[in-house]
């Protein structure tokens, strides 16, 4: 390395660093505001320039880390948010937790004070290293006296190791950068540097990161079913990397092939509409408590639970063998201790199956098939019902909007559903339409923090997109309509409005002896949303009728740049509505032959 003055040096190691994860694959920077990180935002602008990374900012740290999180959702690759020094590294907390428990790959690159001015009272000076060790997957630091007696052998180490570990476990790293003034070197030194950097910088290379050596792991013995007796498969949220999407697809079909068992998918899940097997309204079939014997019915679960309650208890209620696989995931994800947890991964789980117990594909599964059949019996019967009972027309209600919404949205365009109402009902009234398109949501930490950021992001890679989000989880993200101004991207925003916390509606307590339910649990705002998208220049719609949705979404198709469509439903009569559509299943289901 050349030897150059300190400012000098900030600016040619910031390139050296930031080429490095460039080679390895990375394509997006967030870029957030500040002095301290200025080294690193002119090299950042530099690989823009001259390496073709795509260089987003944001002047919010929280919905910036957001934003990249859903950047690496869509594209499975991690995303660079660089920052300053002292809060804005704390700010990055929220997303780093849900990357962590949502399992997405994401580099964080904070900007630091030097040694010498830690722990003495220095300003924006804070021990910032300690922030997110206990989320992240590594932790990493260039020297603690200054970035610019970082070596090309260290960024090597740095580059490696962060971007290996980030994605063989998905999740968030953290790399922090202490850095000495001088900070930004002048003008004519800038030139100087860049033209010494363009001999010597890597081509950027394709997606990469070393695989682990399995070989130890071949001999493992493997938990397994008595593939002669029935059983069901339940699929949680995705989490694992995009990459291993299609080998679990393809595994999940030819284990339901060898079996015959039924499937109950989250529409989170990465399943598509074409899966044999698959019961699109099993919550409403848990609920009708047929066909299950409980002492013997097998489960294989894959991945977290879903947000379902009914089906969470069904789980716990049963007292038969079950086994819960995740995709490398290695932390116990069985809150109710009832399964024996392997790790490796389905695709791998079900190749081992095979070859340990030397088993046919052409395995018998008559009894299972019987079984299967008259869940899929029950489930058209329970389909046709509920178009009849949540038909497309007056006053809107969360259950019809998430019944007609799937089949009214544009096919080509991915959703994002937000935690809360949204996705439960999504699970519960969607039926076929919930598994017609990919879903997106992130409910690792089950949080309504960053969803418009979120949101934003996945839009960046995936073109166009829809967000099906509640009030306040959009107010909550206000700076990421910030965003919104990109041209090379669109997000429909689908608005529900229940004027606070709808869910809380849904609580199983009576009425409170002390305090006012709408203040400590719904939380109304006085905003105006349609005032507020305009203000960020966002073009809306508001849905009056039931009636009025396939217009309005036409309406927004037709348009280059993100919309907002606002529905406004009322949380007290759709809780009311979901529990008389569960009462009158019942007494429906007495047709059912």
């Amino acid at each position: 390395m050349l030897k150059l003055s300190q400012a000098r040096s900030n600016f040619f190691v910031s390139l050296k660093l930031l080429e490095g994860f460039n080679a390895k694959g990375l394509e997006y920077i967030v870029l957030c505001p500040g002095s301290r990180s200025g080294p690193l935002a002119m090299a950042a602008a530099a690989l823009k320039e001259f390496c073709g990374i795509k260089l987003l900012t944001s002047i919010d740290e929280r919905s910036g880390a957001f934003l990249a999180l859903g950047i690496s959702a869509a594209n499975g690759k991690a995303t660079l948010v660089i920052t300053t020094s002292g809060t804005a590294v704390a700010n990055l907390l929220p997303a780093a937790v849900e990357a962590d428990r949502s399992c997405h790959p994401l580099l964080f690159l904070t900007a630091d004070r030097p040694l010498r001015l830690k722990n003495c009272g220095a300003n924006q000076t804070v021990n910032q290293e300690a922030f997110l060790k206990p989320v992240c997957r590594v932790f990493e630091q260039t020297p603690k006296l200054g970035l610019h007696l970082t070596s090309q052998d260290e960024i090597n180490q740095i580059v490696d190791l962060t971007w290996n570990k980030v994605h063989l476990f998905p999740g968030p790293a953290h790399i922090n950068v202490p850095i000495e003034e001088p900070l930004c070197p002048s003008t004519s030194e800038q030139k100087d540097i860049l033209s010494e950097w363009a001999l010597t910088r890597s081509v950027s290379q394709s997606f990469s990161f070393k695989k682990p050596d399995h070989v130890k792991k071949e001999s493992e013995e493997i938990p397994f079913f008595d593939l002669f007796h029935f059983g069901v498969i339940i699929v949680g949220p995705w989490r694992g990397s995009n990459l291993g999407l299609p080998s679990f697809k393809d595994a999940l079909r030819k284990f339901q092939k060898l079996t015959g068992w039924p499937i109950f998918a989250d529409p989170l899940s990465g399943i598509g509409i074409d899966q044999v097997g698959l019961i699109h309204h099993w919550e409403f079939i848990i609920l009708s408590d047929l066909f299950f014997d409980k002492k013997s019915l097998q489960v294989l679960r894959l991945g977290p639970l879903t947000a379902s309650k009914t089906l969470e208890s069904w789980i716990a209620s049963l007292d038969s063998k079950q086994i819960l696989i995740t995709e490398g995931d290695q932390r116990t994800l069985d809150p109710l201790r009832k399964s024996i947890q392997w790790s490796g991964g389905f695709a791998c789980w079900f190749k081992k199956l095979i070859d340990q117990e030397h088993i046919s594909l052409q395995t018998d599964k008559n009894e299972a098939d019987i079984y299967t059949k008259k869940l899929l019996r029950l489930d058209s019967f329970i389909n046709s019902w509920l178009d009849k009972e949540l038909k497309l027309m007056g006053g809107v209600s969360e259950p019809a909007l998430a019944r007609w919404l799937p089949k009214l949205l544009p096919r080509k365009y991915p959703v994002m559903i937000s935690a809360s109402s949204p996705i439960r009902d999504f699970i519960t009234y969607s039926g076929p339409g919930a598994y017609s398109r990919r879903y997106f949501g992130f409910r690792g930490a089950s949080g309504i923090d960053g969803t418009l950021s979120l949101g934003m992001g996945l839009s960046i890679v995936k073109g166009n997109m829809i967000l099906i989000t509640g009030d306040l989880s959009l107010l909550h993200d206000t700076n990421g309509w910030l965003f919104s101004s990109n041209s090379h991207h669109k997000l429909i925003i689908v608005l529900i409005d229940n004027s606070g916390g709808g869910i809380f509606n849904q609580l199983s307590f009576g009425s409170l002896s002390v305090g006012d339910f709408e203040q400590i649990f719904k939380m109304p705002q006085q905003v105006s949303y349609l005032k507020l998208a305009e203000a960020f220049g966002v073009p809306f719609r508001e849905v009056l009728c039931l009636e009025d949705i396939e217009a309005s979404i036409k309406w927004a198709d037709s348009l280059s740049k993100t919309v907002l469509i606002r529905v406004c439903t009322d949380s007290s009569k759709d809780t009311t509505l979901r529990m008389n559509l569960k009462n009158e299943f019942l007494n429906h289901l007495k047709s059912f032959d």
